[in-house]
C-alpha cells in the first residue's frame, strides 16, 4: 500500500504494518478458524444453527452498513457524485470483470456467478475498521464507509439477478 500511495499520489502514507496484521488476524483469520473448529468438533449444532446464517448476514451487514455511514455522515454528502460513482465503479466493474475472467478460464456458470459475487462483497466494513483503528485522519474512513454501503447494495442485487437467470444446467 504504502509504494501503491507512492506511485498513485506521489507521497508516502505511513502504515502500522503490524497493526493491520494483528486487525487482519482478530477480524478475518480467528472468526474462520472458530468456525472451522466448530464445524469439526460440533457438526450436529452446526448444522442446527446453519438455517439462520442468511439471515444473521442479512442483519450484520445492515447494521455494518448503518454503523460506518453514521459515523461520517457529513463528509460523505460533502464529498459528493465524485466518490460515489467511484464506489459503485468500484464494486460493480468487479463483479463484472471477475465474472468474465472466470468464464474465460473456462469454470462452469455457477463458479463465475459465485466468483463474481465475492468479488462485488469484498468487504469494505474491514477496510472502514482498518481507517478507523490504524490511521489517524478522520476522512479516511469516508471511502470505505461509502463503499460499504455500495457493497451491500450492488452484491445482493447481483445476488438476485444471477438467482433469476437459468443456468445451462437446469
Amino acid at each position: 500500500t504504502p509504494l501503491l500511495c507512492k506511485w498513485l499520489l506521489g507521497t508516502i502514507v505511513p502504515v502500522d504494518a503490524v497493526g493491520i496484521a494483528i486487525s487482519t488476524c482478530q477480524v478475518v483469520l480467528a472468526p474462520i478458524i472458530i468456525g472451522m473448529g466448530f464445524n469439526k468438533l460440533f457438526p450436529k449444532s452446526v448444522k442446527t444453527i446453519e438455517p439462520f446464517c442468511p439471515v444473521v448476514g442479512v442483519i450484520s451487514t445492515c447494521l455494518l452498513v448503518g454503523s460506518s455511514v453514521a459515523q461520517v455522515a457529513g463528509p460523505i454528502l460533502n464529498a459528493g457524485l465524485p466518490l460515489q460513482l467511484g464506489a459503485a465503479l468500484l464494486h460493480g466493474v468487479g463483479g463484472i470483470l471477475s465474472y468474465f475472467a472466470f468464464k474465460a478460464l473456462k469454470y462452469d456458470e455457477r463458479v463465475s456467478r459465485t466468483t463474481a459475487i465475492e468479488t462485488s462483497m469484498k468487504s469494505s466494513a474491514f477496510g472502514f475498521l482498518l481507517a478507523k483503528l490504524h490511521f489517524g485522519e478522520y476522512l479516511v474512513r469516508v471511502p470505505a464507509a461509502v463503499s460499504v454501503v455500495w457493497m451491500a447494495v450492488i452484491g445482493s442485487s447481483l445476488a438476485v439477478v444471477f438467482r433469476n437467470l437459468p443456468t445451462s444446467e437446469e
